[in-house]
């Protein structure tokens, strides 16, 4: 079987950061500065995405890896106070009538709901995560607060622990080690 270029290139990240919020409303700016620093480290099995939302689109990212992180704001209805690491679990397909409007609909996609629309579209989904980091305010032009600053400081280490923990090679143990010291 014939591999595509982007599967091939896309296929060594072994790992997938994605950090999502808007960063021009204060500490929903988290999940998109977790994504960056853990791009900084440049790890060659780790890709990092910061984007605004999330959007059909990046089922061609989550098809081809083994670990997803989707890292975000802590909702207003969770009101956790410390770092949460949850799994994601998918359960079932999209109904048929609902497919088209899973890939046209971005205000109302989810993690959830790309894990399983690349399920429907591929046949295959990696192990997920949904990292909250905590949150105080989201108003414009803000800054992260002292509790999100707090919170995605532990969400890399977080993100650290998990790279450990999934049996990454020595040269990846190394290079976190060397990079975040």
């Amino acid at each position: 079987m014939r591999s595509t270029p982007t599967l091939k290139a896309v296929a060594q990240s072994r790992f997938l950061i994605i950090g999502y919020g808007d960063e021009l409303k204060g500490d929903e700016a988290v999940g998109p500065q977790v994504a960056n620093t853990v791009g900084d480290w440049q790890l060659p099995a780790v890709k990092t995405m910061s984007v605004p939302q999330l959007t059909p689109q990046l089922v061609n990212d989550i098809v081809v890896t083994d670990y997803a992180i989707f890292v975000a704001a802590c909702s207003t209805q969770s009101y956790a106070r410390t770092v949460q690491l949850d799994p994601i679990v998918i359960g079932g397909t999209l109904p048929n009538r609902l497919l088209p409007a899973a890939l046209t609909n971005t205000h109302d996609c989810n993690a959830l709901t790309l894990l399983n629309l690349t399920h429907q579209l591929y046949g295959r989904i990696p192990q997920a995560w949904l990292l909250q980091v905590p949150t105080e305010q989201f108003d414009f032009g803000k800054s992260l607060s002292a509790t999100a600053q707090r919170g995605c400081d532990r969400a890399v280490r977080t993100i650290e622990q998990f790279f450990k923990t999934y049996q990454q090679p020595d040269w990846m143990n190394q290079s976190i080690f060397a990079k975040s010291a």
